[in-house]
Protein backbone atom coordinates (compact mmCIF):
# COMPACT_ATOMS: atom_id res chain seq x y z
CA UNK A 1 0.00 0.00 0.00
CA UNK A 2 3.15 2.52 0.99
CA UNK A 3 4.49 1.50 -2.71
CA UNK A 4 1.07 2.23 -4.45
CA UNK A 5 0.91 5.59 -2.61
CA UNK A 6 4.35 6.38 -2.69
CA UNK A 7 4.55 6.19 -6.78
CA UNK A 8 0.90 8.32 -7.05
CA UNK A 9 2.66 10.58 -4.83
CA UNK A 10 5.81 10.97 -7.21
CA UNK A 11 3.30 11.23 -10.20
CA UNK A 12 1.43 14.00 -8.65
CA UNK A 13 4.42 15.91 -7.74
CA UNK A 14 6.31 15.14 -10.94
CA UNK A 15 2.89 15.95 -13.19
CA UNK A 16 2.97 19.42 -10.97
CA UNK A 17 6.36 20.12 -11.87
CA UNK A 18 5.57 19.53 -15.32
CA UNK A 19 3.21 21.82 -15.43
CA UNK A 20 4.82 24.38 -13.39
CA UNK A 21 7.82 24.29 -16.10
CA UNK A 22 5.56 24.62 -19.06
CA UNK A 23 3.83 27.75 -16.95
CA UNK A 24 6.89 29.45 -16.01
CA UNK A 25 8.67 30.05 -19.43
CA UNK A 26 5.21 31.55 -21.12
CA UNK A 27 4.63 33.48 -18.18
CA UNK A 28 8.06 34.96 -19.31
CA UNK A 29 6.79 35.22 -22.50
CA UNK A 30 3.66 36.93 -22.02
CA UNK A 31 5.43 39.54 -19.88
CA UNK A 32 7.63 39.76 -22.71
CA UNK A 33 5.06 40.74 -24.73
CA UNK A 34 3.02 42.70 -22.93
CA UNK A 35 6.14 44.60 -22.30
CA UNK A 36 7.16 45.48 -25.65
CA UNK A 37 3.17 46.57 -26.38
CA UNK A 38 0.87 43.60 -25.86
CA UNK A 39 0.55 40.42 -28.17
CA UNK A 40 -2.28 42.10 -30.45
CA UNK A 41 0.01 45.07 -31.33
CA UNK A 42 3.24 42.79 -32.64
CA UNK A 43 1.20 40.35 -34.32
CA UNK A 44 -0.24 43.33 -36.22
CA UNK A 45 2.76 44.25 -37.34
CA UNK A 46 4.02 41.94 -39.57
CA UNK A 47 6.98 44.05 -41.52
CA UNK A 48 9.68 46.90 -40.64
CA UNK A 49 11.88 48.65 -42.39
CA UNK A 50 14.80 50.46 -40.49
CA UNK A 51 18.47 52.18 -41.41
CA UNK A 52 21.20 51.18 -39.75
CA UNK A 53 24.86 52.52 -38.73
CA UNK A 54 27.78 50.44 -36.98
CA UNK A 55 30.60 48.40 -37.11
CA UNK A 56 32.02 45.10 -38.30
CA UNK A 57 34.55 43.21 -36.65
CA UNK A 58 34.91 40.20 -38.77
CA UNK A 59 38.30 40.91 -40.15
CA UNK A 60 39.89 42.60 -36.76
CA UNK A 61 39.87 45.67 -36.73
CA UNK A 62 36.37 47.84 -36.67
CA UNK A 63 34.82 49.06 -40.14
CA UNK A 64 32.48 51.42 -40.30
CA UNK A 65 29.13 50.21 -42.18
CA UNK A 66 25.62 51.78 -43.15
CA UNK A 67 23.23 49.92 -44.79
CA UNK A 68 18.91 49.81 -45.16
CA UNK A 69 16.93 46.59 -44.23
CA UNK A 70 13.58 45.35 -44.53
CA UNK A 71 12.19 42.20 -43.40
CA UNK A 72 8.48 40.76 -43.70
CA UNK A 73 7.96 38.04 -41.25
CA UNK A 74 8.13 34.88 -41.29
CA UNK A 75 10.56 34.38 -44.64
CA UNK A 76 11.29 37.34 -46.05
CA UNK A 77 14.44 39.74 -45.44
CA UNK A 78 16.78 42.40 -47.20
CA UNK A 79 19.87 43.76 -46.36
CA UNK A 80 21.53 46.69 -48.20
CA UNK A 81 25.09 47.43 -46.66
CA UNK A 82 25.64 50.63 -49.05
CA UNK A 83 28.52 50.33 -51.43
CA UNK A 84 29.04 46.90 -50.86
CA UNK A 85 26.27 44.69 -51.02
CA UNK A 86 22.95 43.53 -51.13
CA UNK A 87 21.31 40.30 -49.71
CA UNK A 88 18.05 38.92 -50.10
CA UNK A 89 16.15 36.29 -48.56
CA UNK A 90 12.62 35.60 -50.47
CA UNK A 91 10.94 32.04 -48.60
CA UNK A 92 12.82 29.30 -50.21
CA UNK A 93 15.05 31.50 -52.40
CA UNK A 94 17.31 34.50 -52.23
CA UNK A 95 20.24 36.23 -54.08
CA UNK A 96 22.83 38.40 -53.83
CA UNK A 97 24.32 41.79 -55.34
CA UNK A 98 27.89 42.75 -55.45
CA UNK A 99 29.74 44.18 -57.88
CA UNK A 100 27.31 44.65 -60.78
CA UNK A 101 26.34 41.63 -60.75
CA UNK A 102 23.67 39.24 -59.27
CA UNK A 103 23.84 35.33 -58.25
CA UNK A 104 21.42 33.26 -56.50
CA UNK A 105 22.40 32.43 -53.12
CA UNK A 106 24.27 28.88 -52.48
CA UNK A 107 23.09 26.16 -50.57
CA UNK A 108 25.64 27.33 -48.06
CA UNK A 109 24.49 31.04 -47.60
CA UNK A 110 20.54 30.23 -48.15
CA UNK A 111 20.36 27.87 -44.77
CA UNK A 112 22.47 30.87 -43.21
CA UNK A 113 19.97 33.26 -43.92
CA UNK A 114 17.06 30.62 -43.49
CA UNK A 115 18.28 30.03 -39.92
CA UNK A 116 18.73 33.73 -39.38
CA UNK A 117 15.41 34.47 -40.10
CA UNK A 118 14.33 31.42 -37.88
CA UNK A 119 16.02 32.90 -34.85
CA UNK A 120 14.34 36.33 -35.56
CA UNK A 121 11.16 34.83 -36.06
CA UNK A 122 10.73 33.26 -32.76
CA UNK A 123 12.59 36.60 -31.05
CA UNK A 124 9.67 38.27 -32.27
CA UNK A 125 7.51 36.13 -29.58
CA UNK A 126 3.99 36.19 -31.13
CA UNK A 127 4.81 32.89 -32.68
CA UNK A 128 5.21 31.41 -29.51
CA UNK A 129 1.93 31.58 -28.60
CA UNK A 130 1.59 28.38 -30.74
CA UNK A 131 1.41 25.41 -28.86
CA UNK A 132 3.74 24.06 -31.33
CA UNK A 133 6.69 25.78 -29.84
CA UNK A 134 8.03 24.16 -26.35
CA UNK A 135 9.48 26.39 -23.97
CA UNK A 136 11.76 25.08 -21.05
CA UNK A 137 12.78 27.10 -18.38
CA UNK A 138 17.39 27.91 -18.58
CA UNK A 139 17.46 29.25 -15.57
CA UNK A 140 19.46 33.03 -14.92
CA UNK A 141 22.29 34.45 -16.56
CA UNK A 142 23.93 38.06 -16.71
CA UNK A 143 23.56 39.70 -19.87
CA UNK A 144 25.49 42.91 -20.26
CA UNK A 145 25.87 43.12 -16.65
CA UNK A 146 21.86 42.44 -15.83
CA UNK A 147 19.71 39.82 -14.78
CA UNK A 148 17.82 37.94 -17.22
CA UNK A 149 15.86 35.07 -17.19
CA UNK A 150 16.27 32.33 -20.15
CA UNK A 151 13.70 30.29 -21.92
CA UNK A 152 14.74 27.49 -24.58
CA UNK A 153 12.95 27.35 -28.05
CA UNK A 154 11.95 23.91 -29.70
CA UNK A 155 10.39 23.34 -32.63
CA UNK A 156 10.44 20.14 -34.54
CA UNK A 157 12.99 19.94 -37.66
CA UNK A 158 14.07 23.42 -36.22
CA UNK A 159 17.25 24.10 -33.96
CA UNK A 160 16.82 25.32 -30.16
CA UNK A 161 16.60 29.07 -29.84
CA UNK A 162 17.61 30.05 -26.42
CA UNK A 163 15.81 33.45 -25.25
CA UNK A 164 17.14 35.70 -22.26
CA UNK A 165 14.42 38.48 -20.73
CA UNK A 166 15.44 41.54 -18.34
CA UNK A 167 14.46 40.42 -15.33
CA UNK A 168 13.45 43.30 -14.26
CA UNK A 169 11.88 44.65 -16.83
CA UNK A 170 10.69 41.56 -18.97
CA UNK A 171 11.75 42.53 -22.83
CA UNK A 172 14.32 40.31 -24.74
CA UNK A 173 18.04 40.83 -23.64
CA UNK A 174 19.80 38.37 -25.78
CA UNK A 175 18.79 35.41 -28.08
CA UNK A 176 21.16 32.41 -28.82
CA UNK A 177 21.30 29.62 -31.35
CA UNK A 178 23.51 27.72 -33.42
CA UNK A 179 24.50 28.58 -36.94
CA UNK A 180 26.70 27.27 -39.84
CA UNK A 181 27.69 31.19 -41.83
CA UNK A 182 28.81 30.45 -45.07
CA UNK A 183 31.73 32.19 -44.52
CA UNK A 184 33.60 29.92 -41.67
CA UNK A 185 33.06 27.04 -44.53
CA UNK A 186 30.36 25.27 -42.40
CA UNK A 187 32.07 25.85 -39.12
CA UNK A 188 29.54 25.92 -36.35
CA UNK A 189 29.32 28.98 -34.26
CA UNK A 190 27.25 30.51 -31.23
CA UNK A 191 25.23 33.62 -32.68
CA UNK A 192 24.25 35.94 -29.86
CA UNK A 193 22.28 39.36 -30.39
CA UNK A 194 21.87 41.42 -27.38
CA UNK A 195 19.62 43.87 -27.88
CA UNK A 196 19.56 47.17 -26.19
CA UNK A 197 18.11 50.65 -25.36
CA UNK A 198 14.71 49.69 -26.55
CA UNK A 199 12.26 53.05 -27.93
CA UNK A 200 8.50 53.22 -28.55
CA UNK A 201 7.35 52.86 -32.47
CA UNK A 202 4.19 53.03 -33.44
CA UNK A 203 3.10 51.51 -29.84
CA UNK A 204 5.70 48.80 -30.06
CA UNK A 205 8.99 49.20 -27.86
CA UNK A 206 11.88 47.70 -30.26
CA UNK A 207 15.74 47.92 -29.31
CA UNK A 208 17.54 50.07 -30.83
CA UNK A 209 20.84 49.05 -30.41
CA UNK A 210 21.92 45.31 -31.87
CA UNK A 211 25.31 43.55 -30.82
CA UNK A 212 26.54 40.48 -32.08
CA UNK A 213 28.50 38.20 -31.41
CA UNK A 214 29.72 34.65 -32.78
CA UNK A 215 31.60 32.46 -30.54
CA UNK A 216 31.92 35.15 -27.36
CA UNK A 217 33.40 37.63 -29.51
CA UNK A 218 32.20 41.02 -30.84
CA UNK A 219 31.03 40.83 -34.52
CA UNK A 220 28.47 43.82 -35.32
CA UNK A 221 27.78 46.79 -32.95
CA UNK A 222 24.62 47.97 -35.04
CA UNK A 223 22.32 51.59 -34.19
CA UNK A 224 18.69 51.28 -35.60
CA UNK A 225 17.05 54.33 -37.01
CA UNK A 226 14.06 55.72 -39.03
CA UNK A 227 12.38 52.35 -37.73
CA UNK A 228 9.17 51.83 -39.33
CA UNK A 229 6.06 48.72 -38.79
CA UNK A 230 4.24 47.91 -41.39
CA UNK A 231 1.30 45.30 -42.05
CA UNK A 232 2.96 44.38 -45.33
CA UNK A 233 5.73 45.35 -47.63
CA UNK A 234 5.01 45.25 -51.51
CA UNK A 235 6.67 42.15 -53.06
CA UNK A 236 9.18 44.42 -54.88
CA UNK A 237 11.45 44.87 -52.15
CA UNK A 238 12.37 41.01 -52.06
CA UNK A 239 12.32 40.63 -55.56
CA UNK A 240 15.61 39.47 -57.93
CA UNK A 241 16.69 42.48 -59.99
Amino acid sequence: MRTVLGVATVLVLTAGLVRGDDAGPRAVIDKALKAVGGADKVARFKAMTWKEKGKFYGFGDAMDYAGNYAIQWPDKFRMEIENVFTIVLDGDKGWMSMGGSTTELTKDQLTEQQAGQYAGWVANLVSLKDKAYSLAPLGEQKVDGKAAVGVRVSHRDRPDVSLYFDKDTGLLAKSEFRIKPADQGGKEVVQEFWFKDYQEVQGVKQPSKIVLHRDGKKFVEAELSSQKLEEKLDAKVFEKP
